[in-house]
């Protein structure tokens, strides 16, 4: 090949690169202005997916896209017991696209707990609704030893190897009951399991590894009617519609077991006042219907019409007014 060949190939090499790097160049600039006009809204759950906190998530986001007719992507962000969820909202911008739907914990509990954390939920997030209630529950496998709830107090009295009681997670309601049926089931030697969501708990408890778990009714819910799980008990003052023939830990003789905790939704602080009023008139819209009613009933939780911000911080006071004596008996450190 003749030098002027060679020089020639690679001047068109050299163009055609040329070419090719602006022609990438402008679709990045292109896709950057999409996304910075894009009206997609962020909507975490901090627990894993397939659960049901990430179902009652999903139910939540397929109406209300239609009701905002926006783009609602649901990220799950499980881990530190909702705090990584949590930290992940402070750090978004203040612009109402990003929401978060977590239990109470993570505004009532946490702060009691743990000494550093990295988000205050009175400063960084702005309420937006209530959206339903957890309903918290004791359960056992259904082809194991235990009919009863006092079935399973005894062997936890006598068998060490049956105390076992697995939550999702340290730091939560889940755990702080654990500890408080301890106390009043007389079973000193009982100890707290945790585990990073319900599901990884329930296969435990299948596989035989786990003797009992306690968590919202929607993580035992569907396996107690296909016969896998029992529910032995649950937190509330009547029995729920769900699972009639369970007995409350009031009729079993706990009467304080009846507290439960409850999902809210919430923006980061400084969000538009109009971004957060469209995203609290849309859920009490979904709340509302009739089909979502009875789908979070089929899954586990306690309906709720949907409240007014004030109304969200008002049960985050009441839920650490409960909750702190417990702690602190507990002498639990987060830190």
């Amino acid at each position: 090949m003749s030098q002027v060949s060679k020089q020639s190939k690679e001047h068109s090499l050299s163009r055609r690169s040329i070419i090719k790097s602006l022609v990438l160049s402008i679709a990045m600039l292109s896709s950057a202005g999409v996304l910075a006009q894009s009206n997609t809204l962020r909507f975490i759950v901090p627990f894993p997916a397939g659960g049901a906190a990430d179902t009652l998530g999903r139910v939540l986001v397929e109406k209300l896209k239609e009701e905002m007719k926006e783009t609602i992507i649901v990220e799950n962000r499980p881990g530190a017991s909702t705090r990584v969820a949590a930290e992940l909202l402070k750090e978004s911008p203040p612009d109402g696209k990003t929401v978060l739907l977590t239990i109470l914990d993570t505004t009532s509990i946490a702060p009691l707990i743990y000494s550093n954390m990295r988000y205050d939920g009175a400063k960084d997030f702005a309420p937006i609704s209530m959206v339903c209630d957890v309903i918290w529950t004791l359960a056992v496998r259904a082809d194991g030893p235990y009919a009863n709830m006092q079935q399973f107090i005894d062997a936890a009295r006598t068998k060490k190897d049956q105390a076992a009681v697995g939550v999702s997670g340290l730091g939560g309601t889940g755990h702080f009951l654990a500890a408080d049926f301890a106390r009043l089931s007389k079973a000193p030697d009982m100890i707290v399991v945790p585990f990073q969501g319900g599901p990884a708990m329930v296969t435990n408890m299948l596989g035989g590894q786990l003797p009992a778990a306690i968590d919202g009714l929607g993580v035992f819910v569907q396996q107690h009617k296909a016969g896998k799980l029992r529910v032995l008990a649950v937190a509330a003052d009547n029995r729920m519609a769900q699972l009639p023939e369970v007995p409350t830990f009031k009729e079993l003789g706990m009467p304080s077991l009846t507290i439960g905790t409850s999902y809210a939704l919430y923006a980061k602080s400084n969000s538009p006042s109009a971004k957060v009023d469209e995203w609290n008139r849309a859920m009490r819209r979904v709340l509302a219907m009739p089909e979502v009613k009875q789908r979070l009933l089929d899954i586990g939780y306690g309906p709720l019409e949907g409240t007014s911000p004030a109304e969200v911080t008002a049960q985050e006071g009441r839920m650490r007014a409960y909750w702190a004596p417990i702690i602190k008996a507990t002498g639990f450190k987060g830190d």
